[in-house]
């Protein structure tokens, strides 16, 4: 009961600041905007507007790459550099914890750059000639119609009103975090923290390949759980983004369920882990 009321007394402030973080991000995706823009932006400017659409905390991106993928009208670089890019739930984690802030735009910065380079890398040297239909074509051709399902985030609840979507949201999340800090803490007195630091080898620089692996889970739970064990030394920071590269949300899941072939499905996959372990020793050896 002491453990449970510590924990309480740790966490609540998270909850006010996790709210207004979703009120915010709620304006910004019921905000009307022309899609047809979107579409064409990332066909113009590629891995760059990629990586900048998947930083904004909403797994609805990487499904939404997912899709225009399958359908030819972006590369292979676009789609890797928006799941790069993407964090899901962590974000709105870090915010909530002011005391993370330089860590959080030390990610968002790590994030960008790794996935515009590794983006360009794919499109001009590992898969070259990629043939992309353009919207151009399209529009010529038929009229494009866009997939609901594209862009329909999960996590979301627009069904409600705005203030009532984004409550629902920070409780959701609120019971992820207070739950992950309660089994943590749980697990630290049990088996105390060296052996719980031998588990999570801390302070190893083969951790990152353990929490690249971790990542891959298609939920937004795992970026909670990864973020918690960052606020609490469990992990390292480049651990962390090693996770969170491999976190792509549900855009995963698109490419398997909707019939991508085995050789693409591979070729992001291992695109993804070798990066995320990549950038996760290189943020441990600096």
């Amino acid at each position: 009961m002491e453990i449970f009321l510590e924990i309480i007394h740790d966490t609540w402030i998270m909850l006010p600041l996790l709210y207004i973080t979703y009120c915010i991000l709620e304006i910004f995706e019921r905000k009307e905007t022309s899609d047809d823009s979107m579409f064409y932006s990332l066909q113009k400017y590629g891995p760059l507007f990629g990586a900048i659409l998947g930083l904004i905390p909403q797994c609805g991106f990487s499904i939404l790459a997912s899709m225009l993928f399958l359908q030819k009208n972006i590369t292979m670089g676009t789609l890797i550099a928006v799941m790069i890019a993407t964090s899901d739930e962590a974000i709105p984690v870090l915010l909530s914890n002011p005391s993370l802030f330089s860590s959080l735009i030390k990610l968002i910065l790590c994030k960008f750059v790794i996935a515009v380079t590794v983006g360009y890398i794919v499109d001009f040297i590992l898969v070259r000639k990629q043939k992309i239909i353009r919207f151009e074509t399209m529009e010529e051709e038929e009229d494009y119609e866009e997939d609901d399902t594209s862009n329909a985030c999960p996590c979301c609840y627009t069904q409600y009103p705005l203030y009532i979507s984004a409550l629902i949201r920070s409780l959701k999340i609120y019971i992820f975090i207070f739950i992950t800090s309660l089994v943590l803490t749980l697990c630290i007195e049990t088996i105390g923290v060296e052996k719980m630091e031998t588990i999570l080898l801390s302070k190893s620089i083969f951790q990152p390949f353990i929490t690249a692996l971790f990542g891959f889970i298609p939920n937004c739970a795992i970026t909670v759980i990864l973020a918690q064990l960052y606020t609490i030394s469990g992990i390292s920071f480049g651990s962390l983004l090693a996770g969170l590269i491999t976190n792509a949300g549900l855009g995963l899941v698109c490419l398997i369920r909707y019939g991508a072939s085995k050789e693409n499905i591979v070729k992001v996959f291992i695109i993804l882990y070798i990066t995320a372990v990549l950038s996760g020793i290189l943020m441990i050896l600096l």
